[in-house]
This record gives structure tokens, sequence and C-alpha cells, in this order.
């Protein structure tokens, strides 16, 4: 799964900035070995430091496999993928926001709403970013009250929208 995108060289010694694709940025620096591929994966690039780039949500990296600025500078728009074995398990009831990519969002009497577009952040709590299925986006907060179960196994979640809360936001 892509995880982040290397922008640019920082420094001439081959460490790499990365912009992290994950809400939970952090979870790069536990990462063991990244991919420069997503399928069959060739280039494994092994990190030996990371640390957090001054001045905003971005990680310095520097990997085994990069030594020089023109190793690191052929890597410059390159995607970092990594397997999904390699996070940390979360604990029980608990799951990575990307582990709620593509899952079908469902109300109480099992109509389908929808399926989950990502996550956003805007403060005391999350916002599910939904599509319906004539492509149309919503977002459905994430409150106990609205969002009832999340079954990742089963491939969906269950949510009771507040009343017009989804019109209000797909009504042409």
């Amino acid at each position: 799964m892509p995880v982040g995108r290397i922008t640019r060289p920082h420094g001439l010694k081959g460490e790499l900035r990365v912009q992290p694709f994950l809400r939970e940025a952090d979870l790069l620096t536990r990462i063991p070995v990244f991919y420069l591929g997503p399928r069959d994966p060739v280039e494994r690039l092994h990190p030996v430091r990371v640390r957090q780039a001054p001045g905003g949500r971005d990680f310095l990296f520097f990997f085994e496999e990069v030594e020089t600025l023109e190793a690191a500078e052929a890597l410059r728009g390159k995607t970092l993928y990594a397997s999904l074995s390699d996070f940390p398990p979360p604990e029980e009831d608990e799951y990575y926001y990307f582990q709620l990519e593509g899952l079908e969002v469902r109300d109480e009497k099992g109509r389908v709403l929808g399926r989950v577009k990502g996550v956003m952040p805007v403060g005391p709590y999350d916002l599910l970013e939904v599509e319906d299925p004539k492509g149309r986006g919503f977002y459905l907060p994430m409150v106990e009250e609205v969002i009832l179960r999340i079954d990742l196994s089963g491939g969906y979640i269950l949510v009771r929208p507040l009343p017009g809360l989804i019109e209000a936001q797909i009504s042409p």
C-alpha cells in the first residue's frame, strides 16, 4: 500500500524528505522496510535513521541503500510502499484510518449509502468522507451517535446519520 512520496533530497549525503500519505504519519517511523513498487517489489529501502522534518508533517529518512546526493536525486517523486504486515497491530477495537478506505457504508435499515473515500480531521472529531453510488460525496462525523460499528472483516461501517445530514450535502 502507498504510504508516502519522496519529495526531494535533503542535504548532500543521501537523506530524503518524505511526505506521508497516512493520517497517522508517525507510523512511517516504525516500518522496517519500504518498497518502490506496488507489485512484486524488487527495490527495497531499509531506514537507518528517521527524524521529523523541520516545519511540517514530513519526515527525513536515511536509507541503507541511498548513500549519495545523486542516488537520492534519482528517487525524487517516487512513491514509497509498505506491507500491511509491517505495521504494528492496532489494539482490540481499534483500526488505522487507511483500513477504512473502500469500506461500504450502510445504515441501520441495510441500505448502502456509499463507500469510504477517506477520513478528514477537522477538530474535536474527524469526518468520514463517503462517496454515494452516484459519485456524490458527503461527510459523516465520526462520533458514537453516528458511527455504530466498524466491521473490517465484514467490509462495512454501520451508521445512523442525523436526519437530513446527507440530503443537505448532496442535494442539487
